[in-house]
């Protein structure tokens, strides 16, 4: 018995300092995660550097505690929610934007005023406003023949398009 218990007192500093690496190395990992994970949550260094803090000098609590009050979303997440409202927003808005500068421009717009890009014409029959994309004008029923490029107008070419 006595020497089952001096073979363990030989053995048990060798696990210990294995099992104190151990934690050693998973406190040095929570840490990196920490740090990174509020790079990817914040861009405020204050925030950044608090968080890690507490994951130092509190080493497991420190983590526990961290991702209770960390930001629910990344910063990707959060530009893509925003940007999917927006979009939502301008669809419910029914917004029209110009498809060149992606500004926001009236539905009745025949140029875009920021880019010059063409967005409806007029019919050559009846001088009406129509669509870029339609083969007949529907007010008078006159094919559309002369298609105009969704491209910015140079001034030459608008001054003599529309000097009549």
């Amino acid at each position: 018995m006595t020497e089952i218990i001096a073979e363990l007192k030989s053995i048990l500093p060798i696990v210990g300092m294995i099992v104190g690496g151990y934690l050693v190395l998973l406190w040095v990992a929570s840490l990196v995660w920490t740090y990174r994970d509020i790079s990817s949550r914040s861009n405020d260094i204050l925030v950044q550097v608090l968080s890690t803090s507490m994951a130092f000098f509190l080493p497991f609590a420190g983590l526990l505690l961290y991702m209770l009050v960390r930001p629910r979303e990344t910063l990707t997440q959060k530009y893509e929610r925003e940007l999917e409202e927006t979009f939502m927003r301008r669809d419910i808005e029914d917004e029209h934007v110009c498809p060149n500068c992606q500004r926001s421009i009236q539905a009745d717009f025949v140029l875009c005023p920021h880019c010059q890009t063409h967005l409806r014409r007029n019919c050559g029959n009846c001088e009406r406003v129509i669509d870029l994309t339609w083969q007949v004008c529907p007010y008078c029923a006159a094919p559309a023949n002369t298609r105009i490029n969704s491209q910015p107008l140079r001034q030459a070419e608008y001054e003599q398009q529309y000097a009549r």
